[in-house]
């Protein structure tokens, strides 16, 4: 008698877990359901301000050295086919965040003249060379190469923040840019390297841009009083008489060039400006879908496992039942695990909804440059095209102004 009732027990045991299996999938499928619509919640952070360090001791007016922000690379090369990225806002941000670490360079008080540059060609004591590696309005991560006009290297290094919602709280007062601690670091890695130096090698560096840009324009009477090194980096041998009539003639170009490139600064300082109330609304809007688009990806993707599985496990009770109850909870589950599929692929379907929402909003940020119209004391001259090509034709603007001022004296 044992046995027998013993084997009516561990046989309806069976037949209870067959019954129980579909059913604990449907529990488990309605748990991940409820789970993925609630979603993560992004945690709401407050950035503490990076202090921006200033000069240890006062900085002799010889040994200022001007930096030249070249607009930074824009990056693209460097994007994946997951990135939703848009070559428009790019191209706006390569001017928008030159002028943020301008800005952070100038409240150091370290350095010269500091302005943002169309291109390395400009002759000036410090290069910053940005690429903009990622940029999506909750994290910034850009490669930022500094060297001096001697073609040395003082560093290539990756800076990386990620921000929380509090950085596009529309009731913060400092007005700050979500990722000022980004450029308070280059800024202050960059006083590092020059207090490293001392102020003998900051003096020989500017001398050194003064003749480079002298070559440019007399190769023949400035290449003297250089040499290339064998590692690329090039050396003072000896100074010109500061009397020198083609140095001084060199010296007025020069000025003038310094004149134009602050003029060419004014424009990206008016660029930055103009697109700063709606850059700021896109990344707040980019912030947003960027969260909400990974937290839709993952609830779509957890609802679409979840769903193939329960959908087995339904075909699979559905097989091993022998009993009406078990084949109806059977079918019951797969119907519930191709609700979770179906629920999933309209997740993924909203999260590209929103990349494509964010993708209208950046083709509004393109702009262009007008042309320039450039009085000079004998002729009035218009340059057109972008900010490169304007410099190109200014440049060589100078070289005949300069051919024309070193000949003046012969025809007299």
């Amino acid at each position: 008698m044992s046995e027998i009732t013993c084997h009516r027990f561990n046989h309806s045991d069976h037949q209870r877990r067959r019954i129980a299996a579909p059913s604990l999938c449907i529990g488990m499928a309605m748990w991940l359901l409820s789970q993925a619509a609630s979603g993560a919640i992004d945690k709401i952070t407050s950035s503490t301000p990076a202090t921006l360090l200033m000069p240890a001791k006062p900085v002799p007016v010889a040994a200022l050295l001007d930096i030249g922000i070249v607009a930074f690379d824009d990056g693209l090369d460097l994007t994946s086919e997951d990135d939703t990225v848009f070559p428009e806002v790019r191209l706006a941000e390569t001017i928008y965040f030159s002028s943020q670490l301008l800005r952070v360079l100038e409240k150091s008080g370290g350095w010269g003249a500091v302005r943002v540059i169309p291109t390395d060609a400009v002759v000036v004591d410090v290069y910053l060379l940005g690429v903009i590696v990622h940029s999506d309005g909750e994290t910034l991560e850009i490669e930022m190469t500094a060297r001096d006009s001697s073609n040395q290297v003082w560093f290539t290094r990756r800076y990386k923040t990620t921000v929380g919602t509090y950085a596009y709280d529309r009731r913060r007062k400092d007005n700050q840019d979500a990722f000022q601690n980004l450029f308070v670091r280059v800024s202050n890695d960059l006083l590092g390297y020059r207090e490293s130096l001392g102020d003998a090698r900051a003096i020989a560096i500017r001398q050194l841009s003064e003749l480079r840009f002298a070559q440019q324009f007399s190769s023949d009477a400035f290449n003297e009083y250089t040499e290339d090194n064998s590692d690329g980096t090039r050396r003072l041998v000896r100074l010109p008489a500061n009397t020198d009539p083609l140095l001084m003639r060199v010296r007025k170009i020069r000025e003038r060039d310094y004149l134009y490139i602050d003029r060419m600064q004014e424009y990206y300082d008016g660029f930055a400006k103009q697109m700063h109330g709606p850059y700021q609304d896109f990344r707040r809007a980019s912030f947003t879908s960027v969260v909400k688009s990974r937290q839709l990806k993952k609830q779509g993707q957890q609802r679409i496992v979840a769903g193939i599985g329960t959908i087995i496990a339904g075909i699979y009770g559905r097989l091993e039942s022998d009993s009406g109850a078990g084949r109806l909870a059977s079918s019951t589950t797969a119907g519930a695990g191709g609700l979770l599929v179906k629920s999933g692929l309209e997740q993924k379907q909203k999260a590209a909804s929103l990349d494509e929402s964010v993708s209208e909003m950046g083709s509004s940020l393109e702009s262009t440059l007008a042309p320039q119209v450039i009085e000079l004391e004998d002729r009035t001259v218009t340059l057109t095209g972008n900010v490169q090509a304007q410099y190109d034709q200014w440049q060589n603007l100078l070289a005949q102004i300069y051919r024309q001022e070193r000949t003046l004296p012969n025809n007299e």
